[in-house]
């Protein structure tokens, strides 16, 4: 039987919003919808020409992470393992499934005067697909598998990948067997092994070994990086110097420095005080600077509260928007 998720924990994502097939899930960001509507698309389109309304955001590890970090908006208990282990849904099957489950989230805007057709029509038919949402992406054993299929079948625009770099050896195989996304995201959460420690909060023991192989098997990898900062006020505010180093470790295309949000579960953990303004993200994000050379500020979207830094080294100048897709195979 395939692995899926307790049943008490799939009621409670089906009733917020998520479609969920076995260990895997889908959910409609509300950017997506705002874009939908005919609003501000989110700050992936201002930086890297994603197209908002057809994002399609799923995790194939729902309920499986190697972290319980203090800023996450889930709770914990959502969380049953650090190893996502058994009978396992195929990268087409999940996907597929995933795909028609995004289709039935959608179809209320199709009955919505306001929507206009056009925009739900193409709503409807992913250019971007985003490996995240919850969970750890890496936990599920097919990854690169998968982001070969979104590439090849269903001829999207870009394919994005975000992990937290405890699972290297999953890391290491989608590089050496060039199966690789449009960008991916690494989790930067601490400038040092012990802050890193206190707000990741990692259930696996060699935590700090792993996040760093995943930096050096990433470093020289022919694919598009971004070392990703969620800043919160008291906790990981500090340590320029840790986070240089960290960050020239990896040598990413993009720094993002992202303000921790004061949302769901979250607020039983941290106070809204510990989640900063813009311009407190963004004074963070420009000292960080003073330690990084070769690097640019690049822009800022102040509803997410989140800045963009650029590596203008050579090798590294390249478009910040995303290329034309290839050719459907």
């Amino acid at each position: 039987m395939v692995v899926r998720l307790p049943e008490r924990i799939e009621e409670q994502l089906r009733n917020a919003g998520y479609g969920i097939h076995n260990h895997s899930a889908v959910e409609i960001c509300s950017w997506t919808k705002k874009a939908i509507r005919g609003e501000s698309p989110c700050y992936k389109n201002k930086f890297y020409g994603i197209d908002t309304h057809r994002c399609m955001q799923i995790t194939q590890a729902v309920a499986w992470c190697t972290n319980r970090c203090i800023y996450c908006w889930r709770k914990m208990e959502f969380f049953v393992g650090t190893r996502l282990e058994g009978e396992l849904d195929p990268p087409e099957v999940t996907l597929e499934k995933l795909k028609e489950l995004r289709k039935k989230l959608l179809s209320g805007f199709g009955g919505d005067p306001k929507v206009d057709r056009k925009v739900y029509e193409e709503a409807l038919e992913p250019s971007h697909v985003t490996f995240s949402l919850m969970g750890e992406t890496f936990l599920y054993p097919y990854v690169p598998e998968s982001v070969e299929y979104v590439k090849r079948k269903w001829n999207v625009r870009s394919v994005f990948v975000v992990t937290n770099g405890v699972v290297p050896e999953e890391v290491e195989r989608m590089v050496e067997e060039g199966k690789l996304p449009t960008q991916i995201y690494i989790s930067f959460t601490g400038p040092d092994k012990e802050t890193y420690r206190k707000v990741s909060r990692p259930a696996v023991p060699d935590y700090w070994e792993r996040f760093l192989k995943t930096l050096d098997v990433l470093r020289d990898a022919p694919v598009r990086k971004v070392a990703r900062i969620t800043l919160i006020r008291g906790w990981n505010d500090f340590g320029y110097r840790g986070y240089a180093d960290l960050i020239e470790r990896l040598n990413p295309h993009f720094v993002e420095v992202k303000a921790y949000m004061y949302i769901g579960e979250s607020r039983k953990r941290l106070l809204e005080w510990n989640m900063p303004e813009h311009e407190y993200v963004k004074r963070f994000a420009l000292e960080l600077l003073e330690h990084l050379p070769g690097y640019v500020y690049m822009d800022e979207f102040e509803p997410s509260r989140v800045v963009v830094l650029k590596n203008t080294r050579e090798g590294m100048d390249i478009d910040p928007l995303i290329s034309s897709p290839e050719p459907n195979v």
